[in-house]
């Protein structure tokens, strides 16, 4: 395991955001860059060493910096597996100063996530986990192109618990088609009762680059006036339930704001990392 630098008091803040374009499967509603479906070796080998040479070439220039967020988001980062996570966090310490206490994030779905997997993203320094669960209902993530149930959200969060996993994020997702308000007002209730340290509440958004778009004009979604009050609902729910709204799509219990998230919004620097 690699070993943390002290901190200096003279150290400038850097985030870093790694890019996993690997899916098992591209949701309906994806507008991001991911190779859904295809795990090649041979792709793997070419990204993973294409990834190692954009790390040595940035990393040339951030001398004064000192690495205090890492983000994993993709694609499903935890698709792509705990070891070669753990190899790319290897490589990141080889080429960035990383501070002594960093936020350490990996996204995943919960369908990818199981006990070793988990044990090993902690023991590499993943501190963070952030979870795609987007809704409790078991149709509405079909119709999403989601390869999970809610049940395995659910399990996987006992299984983050039990491995020691003490900052756990949930995505939650409003606007979706033919969801009404007692629908979402259940997703978030639900979500709630697992107490997740970090709360995400996401409006669907149809891109040109998504498949939902091609036939977004046959689904059954509410107006912009319904999904704000969707988004009202929830803030009131949530502030009510002791997570703090620090930001516009993401609450927190206190001491759990995104460090990565909220570096973004005070300006400090970040580099992008990956396709």
């Amino acid at each position: 395991m690699a070993l943390f630098l002290n901190r200096r008091k003279d150290e400038k803040k850097l985030g870093l955001y790694i890019h996993i374009p690997f899916c098992k499967s591209r949701c309906a509603y994806c507008s991001f860059y991911s190779n859904g479906g295809n795990m090649d070796p041979k792709l793997v080998d070419h990204y993973m060493q294409a990834l190692a040479d954009h790390m040595r070439e940035t990393g040339k220039g951030t001398r004064d910096y000192v690495v205090d967020t890492i983000y994993f988001g993709g694609g499903t980062p935890s698709y792509f597996g705990a070891e070669n996570l753990d190899n790319i966090l290897d490589e990141i310490h080889r080429n960035f100063h990383v501070s002594i206490d960093p936020e350490i994030t990996v996204e995943a779905n919960p369908d990818s996530l199981d006990e070793k997997t988990l044990k090993r993203l902690l023991k590499a320094g993943f501190n963070r986990l952030s979870m795609g669960v987007q809704s409790h209902n078991d149709e509405v993530l079909q119709q999403l192109g989601r390869p999970h149930t809610f049940q395995q959200a659910k399990e996987a969060m006992e299984l983050a618990r039990k491995v020691g996993f003490a900052n756990i994020s949930m995505d939650l997702m409003y606007g979706l088609p033919g969801q009404d308000m007692e629908m979402w007002l259940e997703s978030v209730e639900k979500v709630v009762a697992m107490r997740p340290e970090h709360i995400s509440c996401y409006c669907l958004t149809i891109d040109e680059d998504c498949p939902m778009y091609s036939y977004r004009d046959r689904l059954k979604i509410a107006d912009d006036d319904y999904q704000l009050r969707m988004y009202l609902m929830a803030s009131q729910y949530l502030r009510e339930h002791g997570y703090e709204h620090y930001e516009i799509s993401n609450f927190a219990l206190p001491g759990y704001h995104s460090r990565h998230n909220s570096s973004y919004w005070k300006g400090i620097p970040y580099i992008g990392v990956g396709p």
